[in-house]
C-alpha cells in the first residue's frame, strides 16, 4: 500500500524582511510601466503631428540686410524711369536703413515691413512648453497607475491568497477544509475547484488509509489474541495432556494460517498498486482452466457444480498476478457459494478488449452491496473472529491487479442470489508472425 502523509504540526516561521517583491506589487509595477510607454508614445505622435501643423501654418517670412536694401533703393532712385511716388518712398526706405545698419528687415521691399523676425523660435518655445506640461501631466497619473494597478492586483489575487492560507492549515486531521470560491468562472476559480477537489481526493485517500490499517490491525491482532488465549488456558492449568495439548496445536494452527493468508493477501495486494515491472503475453483462457481445477476439491466437497466457457482471451501483463485474479475469483466463488450451487468461469475477446468473467450462486446481495466488496477487508456478514471464510482481501486483489493492467473489475448481484464478477482488460496486441513457417508468436495452440 502507498502511503501518503501530510506533515501536521505548524507551519515554518516566515523570515520578515523590509520589503518583498509580490505578486501585487509586481503587478502594479508592470501596470504602471505600460500606461508610462503608452503615455510617452502618444506624446511623441501628439508632438510630432503638433509640430508639422505649425510648420505648415507658418511659413518663414523672407528677411534682408540693410546693406542690401541700401543699393536696391539708391539704384532705384538712379533710375530716371522710376516714378516719382517710388522714388519717394525709396529715399524714405533708404534714410531708415541707413539709421539702422546693422539690422535685418523683413517682407517686401516695397512697402517696407520692418522688426519682422523667422516664426522658428515661436514655433520651438510652443512645442517645448506643450512638451513640459505634458510631462507634469503624464507623472501623477503613472503614480496614479500605480495605485489603481496595486488594488486591482490585490482584487484579483484574494483567491489565491486564501488558497494559500488554506492550505498552510492543512494537516491528515483538517482535509475536509475546502475553498468554495465564488466569482466569475476564470483562470482563479477553475485553479480553487481544482484545489477543493485534490483536497477531496486526498481526504478520500486518506480515510481509505486509516480505515485500511484499523482493519489490518484488527485481522492480525484476532489470531494473535486466540493463540495467546490458547497458550494461557492451557498452559496455566495444573496438568496440561498430550490431548490439550494436541487441541491448543490445532487452534495455533489454524490461527497461524489465517495470520499467512492475511499476510500473503497485503503483500499480493502492495504487488498490485506498485505496478507492473515485466510483462508478457499471457491468455485468460489458459489461466482459467487450471484455476478451476484447483478448486476442484472443494466444489466436490460441498456439492457445487463448475462449468467453464474459455475462448481465446490474451492480454499483456504479470502472469503471476493475473493467475492470482483468476485463482482468487474461483476461490471467492466457492468460499462464499451455497451448498449444492454452481460456478461459471467464462472468458471472451471483443476487438480490443478482454472480458473474464466469473459468477456463482449464493445469498441474495445488493448492487450497493457487490460494488463495496471491493474494498479491502470487507465481507458481506461480518465474521472476524474465527473466520476460515479469507482475509476480505479477494477482491481488493483483483481490482487493484485489473487497474495495473490497465483494465478494471466491477461487480453486480446474480437473479436468484449470487454474485457475478467482471473483469474487462485491453486485448493484447495482435501476434507478430515470423518468416517462414513458424506460427504466429503467442498464439494459442491448436485444438
Amino acid at each position: 500500500m502507498s502511503a501518503l502523509t501530510i506533515a501536521g504540526g505548524p507551519a515554518p516561521p516566515r523570515r520578515v524582511a523590509a520589503f518583498r517583491m509580490t505578486l501585487g506589487v509586481r503587478v502594479a509595477l508592470a501596470f504602471a510601466a505600460l500606461f508610462l510607454l503608452a503615455g510617452a508614445s502618444v506624446l511623441a505622435v501628439n508632438y510630432a503631428l503638433f509640430a508639422h501643423s505649425l510648420q505648415d501654418h507658418m511659413t518663414p517670412v523672407p528677411t534682408y540686410p540693410a546693406s542690401y536694401i541700401a543699393r536696391y533703393d539708391r539704384a532705384l532712385i538712379s533710375n530716371p524711369l522710376t516714378p516719382p511716388l517710388e522714388v519717394a518712398a525709396a529715399r524714405g526706405q533708404l534714410a531708415f536703413v541707413l539709421a539702422h545698419p546693422a539690422e535685418q528687415f523683413g517682407g517686401g521691399l516695397l512697402p517696407l515691413v520692418t522688426g519682422s523676425q523667422s516664426p522658428q523660435p515661436d514655433i520651438n518655445r510652443a512645442l517645448n512648453q506643450m512638451l513640459r506640461q505634458s510631462t507634469l501631466i503624464l507623472i501623477p497619473l503613472a503614480l496614479a497607475a500605480v495605485a489603481l494597478g496595486w488594488l486591482v492586483a490585490q482584487r484579483m489575487l484574494r483567491p489565491v491568497r486564501k488558497l494559500t492560507a488554506t492550505a498552510r492549515q492543512l494537516s491528515a486531521a483538517s482535509l475536509s477544509q475546502r475553498l468554495h470560491l465564488a466569482g466569475p468562472d476564470d483562470e482563479l476559480k477553475e485553479l480553487g475547484d481544482t484545489f477543493d477537489q485534490m483536497l477531496a481526493r486526498l481526504d478520500t485517500a486518506f480515510e481509505s488509509q486509516r480505515r485500511f490499517v484499523a482493519n489490518a490491525s484488527h485481522e492480525l491482532r484476532t489470531p494473535l489474541t486466540i493463540m495467546r488465549t490458547e497458550l494461557e488456558v492451557t498452559l496455566d492449568g495444573k496438568r496440561a495432556d498430550n490431548e490439550s495439548l494436541r487441541a491448543m496445536g490445532q487452534v495455533i494452527r489454524t490461527a497461524v494460517t489465517r495470520s499467512e493468508r492475511l499476510v500473503d493477501g497485503l503483500l499480493a495486494l502492495a504487488e498490485s498498486e506498485r505496478g507492473i515491472d515485466r510483462t508478457e503475453r499471457v491468455d485468460l483462457a489458459d489461466i482459467a482452466g487450471p484455476a478451476l481445477d484447483g478448486v476442484a476439491g472443494a466444489a466436490h466437497e460441498a456439492g457445487i457444480r463448475t462449468a467453464a466457457t474459455l475462448q481465446a482471451a490474451p492480454v499483456t501483463g504479470s502472469r503471476v498476478l493475473l493467475e492470482r485474479l483468476v485463482e482468487n475469483l474461483a476461490d471467492n466463488g466457492i468460499r462464499h457459494n451455497r451448498p449444492a450451487g454452481w460456478l461459471a468461469i467464462l472468458t471472451a475477446s471483443d476487438g480490443g478488449t478482454v472480458t473474464l468473467i466469473v459468477e456463482s450462486s449464493g445469498p441474495p446481495i445488493t448492487a450497493e452491496q457487490a460494488a463495496a466488496l471491493f474494498e479491502p477487508f470487507r465481507r458481506l456478514h461480518a465474521d472476524r473472529v474465527g473466520s476460515a471464510r479469507g482475509s476480505g482481501l479477494g477482491l481488493s486483489i483483483v481490482r487493484a491487479v485489473a487497474r495495473a493492467h490497465g483494465g478494471e473489475a466491477t461487480a453486480s448481484p446474480v437473479a436468484g442470489g449470487g454474485l457475478r464478477v467482471t473483469v474487462t482488460l485491453p486485448a493484447a496486441r495482435p501476434a507478430t508472425v515470423a518468416a517462414g513457417p513458424e506460427a504466429a508468436v503467442g498464439a494459442p495452440p491448436p485444438s
